[in-house]
């Protein structure tokens, strides 16, 4: 599944600036929009204060709160109007031609074109209540490219979840679910209870609370063994700017989420997944939901009468249970409310599906026990941030730095009474850059003296030569070795791996760490974290002599799982086709599998070779004409005896070349703009929880992030993630 997000931040009065990013692309694309039309705002309240005036739907107008509801009677005429006002102003605004939104529309588009047989979905992010409000699902291009995509809400306190979704540690492997009746006069909550019973009651231990006092509430979320779904029926509600919100839990209570925060903060460390508020008005819920790291939220964004209310939760809960996607599951479960749109116009826009922005989310079959570790790891991850350990690590390192300088002034002193020819300006003069650096407002580069072990992708042997080239030079006494493992192949997953048994200090990686890897740091009692250097393209080469210019994606996937054996099967030679990869520790075999493979196995025809220079040697040669390999694009810059494929996404696409220009570059702008199918990051893996190897890790992390360090990995061939003004 491919992640779209949509990030919208108002930097000026009159507009946003917008930022658009996709979960497989490294790159973002920026744009500005103007602010909501005030057209498209009249248009909007409209329809909410006709859609409320239905006879079917009351207002509680003392609390600014709305309630759900057993429909008496429908109007519906003028809320008609209103929708198609509300669809009309709304792709006026979002269909303009402004350059500076162009690009957006374009990137939008592009997306949808490059992953057309995955699973797409869209999150906007933005702290204006307005935006979250609207009927994205009704945008033209979204009907036109995304016709099967969710747009769900990231709520406007959301930030990045540290931690892959959420923290699973409920102990069931059965799902177990809290379920919620509250204040529900004049609420058929009987037929909730019934859906879930009936298609969850052999799939799930659910427990039933029905119009629970404070303390039982409390008691509930404080059980031992845990809750995956939280399910609350009955009368909530949130002010009109979105915030706040509070849930009836009986006839004399009405809380906000402060009010039991502790409690539910509890239930999410034990794993607590996803809520489901399927009532009125909760998006102010979901935005302190989501202050309490609980990634996962289903609201209904306005009063909403009984019996859709019960129909989506049925439809969603067969969706989920079927292991369908949760975004897929709301989408279509919301999609089959239309046929209320004759009595209730704009209803099928009332289910909101709200998130934090994580690695991945809740999916069914997910429900199994967890390594108890994990726990503890987030606890330890809590804890870095304390303020208490950050002074003690600032007067810790004041301690070594005064131990260093007054030991190395002694062993200076002692040279001068045995060797009093012998300058020893040398041995003092790291010692006061250290000092100077650690008090100066704007410290120098502080890299740690000692010498540094680190291992990992083979792809970064470029990038290494150049940047420790320069550290040796100005910073002698940081030494940096490259360790070989005593039996594994070169590559990023030994890398890893020897950093997770203590060999190395930090790791170089040409893939993001996988999750099997994050699960041995846990139960270590490690934590990993992965820091984007630069953008790589994989190029695809065989010899120049070989009649084939270009290859498709699925023509790629056929040739290394086996399926094509033969050029002259997709226009080239009669000649048998040899492919070339690197030993599976390799992260470009690795990525070249998830990507191109799809995470199928390689096929038995596969030549594993132990180094990349020997399967070059092989394409290059006439001898092996058919060979075929794929590179980093920096390992094979001006090399003549070598053609570079070009590669489209489909038959249909583009082929998009990878090729150098005259003086000598990448394609840069194919790899910038994602239209190169094979672009990557390269990262350093540091592990954060050892105070030698992290300071170690940070150090050199800042010198590869600095102005100089990505001008040289872009003299390496890559391209900078980050850039400087000149």
């Amino acid at each position: 599944m491919e992640i779209v997000k949509l990030k919208f931040r108002q930097t000026s009065p009159k507009g946003f600036l917008v930022t658009l990013s996709c979960s497989n692309q490294p790159w973002e694309i920026e744009g500005c929009l103007d602010l909501i039309p005030t057209e498209l705002k009249i248009a909007l309240q409209q329809w909410q204060n006709n859609y409320r005036a239905l006879d079917s739907i009351r207002s509680d107008v003392d609390a600014k709160s709305n309630f759900r509801v057993i429909p008496k009677s429908v109007r519906v005429s003028s809320s008609t109007e209103c929708i198609n006002a509300v669809k009309n102003n709304l792709n006026l605004w979002l269909n303009n031609t402004d350059s500076e939104w162009q690009t957006i529309r374009d990137g939008l588009i592009s997306f949808a074109n490059q992953f057309d047989a995955e699973e797409l979905q869209i999150i906007i992010n933005s702290q204006n209540i307005d935006l979250c409000r609207l009927p994205w699902q009704e945008w033209d291009l979204l009907r036109q490219y995304y016709p099967q995509t969710e747009v769900a809400i990231s709520t406007p306190t959301a930030k990045d979840l540290a931690i892959s979704s959420t923290i699973d540690l409920v102990s069931s492997k059965k799902a177990r679910i809290l379920l919620v009746v509250g204040k529900s006069d004049g609420i058929n909550t009987e037929s909730d209870l019934a859906v879930v019973q009936q298609l969850l009651g052999k799939k799930a231990e659910i427990v039933y609370l029905l119009q629970p006092s404070l303390k039982v509430l409390v008691s509930a979320l404080w059980g031992v063994g845990g809750y995956h779904i939280f399910i609350f029926t009955g009368h909530i509600g949130s002010y009109e700017d979105g915030t706040i919100g509070w849930i009836g839990i009986n006839n004399q209570e009405r809380l906000t989420i402060e009010e039991f925060k502790d409690s539910f903060k509890q239930a999410i460390n034990q794993g607590l997944q996803l809520a489901i508020f399927n009532s009125c008005d909760g998006l102010g819920l979901a935005d302190r939901l989501s202050e309490l790291n609980l990634a996962q939220i289903i609201v209904m964004s306005e009063p909403v009468p009984d019996e859709i209310a019960i129909e989506f939760l049925s439809n969603f809960f067969q969706e989920f249970i079927s292991d369908n996607s949760l975004f897929s599951s709301v989408h279509k479960a919301r999609k089959k409310l239309e046929h209320f749109n004759a009595r209730y116009p704009g209803a099928f826009w009332l289910p909101t599906l709200c998130l934090k922005p994580a690695q991945s989310y809740f999916c069914w079959s997910d429900i199994q026990p967890r390594n108890k570790y994990i726990k503890a790891v987030a606890d330890q991850n809590n804890n870095l941030e304390d303020s208490k350990s950050s002074l003690f690590k600032n007067i810790l390192q004041i301690l070594l730095i005064s131990i260093t300088a007054i030991a190395t002034f002694i062993a200076g002193l002692c040279l001068n009474l045995i060797f009093p020819q012998v300058d020893t300006n040398f041995i003092t003069q790291p010692v006061v850059n250290i000092v100077d650096s650690y008090f100066d407002s704007q410290p120098k580069l502080d890299l740690p003296l000692g010498t540094w072990q680190y291992s990992g992708s083979t792809t970064w042997r470029s990038i290494s030569d150049l940047i420790n080239q320069q550290i040796q030079q100005k910073y002698p006494y940081f030494k940096l070795i490259y360790t070989y493992h005593p039996t594994l192949p070169n590559g990023s997953g030994t890398g890893i791996k020897m950093l997770l048994n203590g060999q190395i200090s930090f790791a170089l990686s040409s893939r993001p760490v996988e999750n099997d890897e994050y699960d041995s740091a846990i139960i270590r009692g490690k934590i990993l974290k992965q820091v984007p250097i630069a953008i790589d393209g994989v190029a695809v080469v065989v010899n120049p002599k070989l009649n084939i210019d270009g290859l498709t994606i699925k023509q790629l996937e056929a040739i290394y799982r086996g399926k094509i054996t033969n050029w002259g099967e997709i226009g080239g030679q009669d000649l048998p086709i040899v492919p070339y990869a690197r030993p599976l520790q390799s992260g470009t075999t690795e990525f070249f599998r998830n990507n191109i493979l799809k995470d199928r196995t390689y096929g038995k025809n596969i030549v594993f070779v132990e180094d990349s220079n020997y399967a070059i040697k092989q394409v290059e040669s006439l001898q092996d004409l058919g060979g075929i390999y794929f590179v980093s694009a920096s390992e094979i810059i001006n090399n003549p005896n070598l053609k570079i494929l070009s590669l489209a996404r489909r038959s249909s696409s583009t082929f998009i070349g990878l090729n150098y220009t005259a003086n000598n570059r990448l394609n840069i702008e194919a790899l910038q703009t994602g239209e190169y199918p094979l672009v990557r990051r390269l990262f350093i893996i540091i592990e954060i929880n050892s105070p030698i190897d992290e300071e170690v890790g940070e150090a050199y992390k800042n010198f590869l992030l600095s102005k100089q360090g990505q001008e040289l990995i872009s003299k390496a061939g890559f391209i900078p993630i980050r850039y400087y003004n000149s």
